[in-house]
């Protein structure tokens, strides 16, 4: 190296003066200026920060990172400014079968990591790293491993856990029960529990659409599952689940109310739910179809409901609300025939009492299509069916009639 070189490459060592983040969302600019290695004051040249911008980019947290520099305010220093992007996907933390509290294990996570946040990207330099720091705090066997999984469809969640199977489901017990025999109880589980992957979250979850409905059908509305105990069964590969019910009393259904739709009373009057009696799930569950089917007959097909309880525990009553999202009133489009002559068609058609325009009236073409066959309107009728095609954009609704000739049974073979 000549003296001059070495004389320029000294002259582009400048302290730095500052240090700036743009394009953070999580993270906060102390944590990425941490990881990157440069401090203010610390005498810096490009190939240096090339080195902090490899090193940003090897923690597996920033999808990018670019860097820019100029003199600093005093004209003594650089001003360095890191341009980033955080990798966009980020997943919950969650801990399972590990020696410590949720709380103990995030703090070591924090501590080890200077851009650890919850929740955090799933790259694998990221879940090597909080490995590492997990397995140096607690030397367990088999060492602790971290996975991006989906405990349920909705949650997709990085967990670190030992490097074993995960528990499953073998089988079911339940303690306190009394409106049910265990073994009906046990039937409800059996489908939907045994095999599968044991978490309480996901178990507490089956238990209420499982067991929480059957209870419903007796008014028993307050059912809970204080405790929940998982143990290894004794003769079969898996866990023994112990639930304690706690089943409360009975509620009746005291008053309905409705908004959303027109005319609510006349419709709750229609409906007939059983107020003043016993609170039955079965019930109202029939009492809500009704009030849908008596909707989509006055046109409102795509019609959706809602329920919210409120509960007296003095009195032992609940109130319903219902709230009513009608969508589109849809109206009779075209009418399309098929399989039938230039003869019966007009008669068919002018049968047809729903006029184009008209509010379309939910299930009518397969009652004309049973009324025809009923009434013995057409001779060797055979097969018909119905079929109807949305016209989202109109707020139509199309319906084609298809006639099939006479069935007859195939000639019967007559022996020689």
């Amino acid at each position: 190296m000549s003296i001059l070189t070495g004389f320029l490459l000294l002259a582009a060592m400048f302290p730095i003066e500052s240090i700036q983040v743009e394009g953070l969302k999580r993270l906060k600019p102390a944590q990425v200026i941490a990881a990157s290695g440069l401090k203010v004051g610390q005498q810096a040249d490009k190939p240096d920060f090339e080195a902090a911008q490899a090193r940003l980019l090897a923690t597996g947290v920033l999808a990018s990172v670019g860097y820019r520099y100029a003199s600093g305010a005093a004209g003594k220093g650089y001003a360095l400014t890191f341009e980033v992007a955080e990798v966009d996907q980020v997943f919950p933390v969650k801990f399972e079968e590990l020696p410590a509290a949720d709380e103990e294990l995030l703090k070591v996570l924090l501590a080890a990591d200077p851009l650890f946040t919850n929740p955090v990207p799933g790259t694998e330099s990221v879940i090597k790293r909080l490995e590492a720091a997990l397995n140096a705090k607690y030397k367990i066997d088999p060492p602790i491993v971290g996975r991006v999984l989906a405990d349920t469809p909705s949650e997709i969640v990085l967990l670190f856990r030992p490097n074993k199977p995960r528990p499953t489901v073998a089988s079911v017990t339940f303690t306190g029960n009394k409106a049910f025999p265990t073994p009906e109880l046990q039937a409800k589980m059996a489908a939907v529990a045994i095999g599968v992957l044991f978490t309480e979250d996901r178990f507490r979850e089956l238990l209420q659409n499982q067991i929480r409905p059957i209870y419903e059908t007796k008014g028993l509305l307050r059912v809970t599952f204080p405790k929940i105990e998982a143990k290894r069964a004794g003769d079969v590969e898996g866990l023994d689940v112990a639930v304690e019910i706690v089943e409360g009393p009975e509620y009746k259904l005291a008053k309905v109310t409705l908004t959303g739709a027109p005319d609510p009373e006349d419709l709750l009057t229609e409906v007939k739910f059983k107020t003043d009696d016993v609170f039955r799930l079965h019930e109202v569950v029939d009492g809500l179809e009704r009030l849908r089917g008596s909707l989509r007959g006055q046109g409102y097909m795509k019609v959706s409901t809602e329920t919210t309880r409120a509960y007296n525990d003095e009195k032992k009553t609940v109130n319903m609300h219902i709230t009513v999202t009608l969508g589109t009133r849809y109206k009779m489009g075209k009418l399309t025939i098929q399989g039938l002559d230039i003869t019966t068609e007009p008669v068919i058609r002018k049968m047809w009492g729903l006029q184009e325009g008209s509010v379309f009236r939910d299930g009518y073409p397969d009652k004309f299509l049973r009324r025809v066959r009923d009434d013995g309107i057409m001779d060797n009728l055979g097969e018909t069916k119905s079929k109807v095609d949305f016209d989202e954009r109109r707020g139509i609704i199309n319906v084609t009639l298809l006639f099939a000739g006479e069935k007859k049974d195939p000639e019967k073979k007559r022996p020689f």
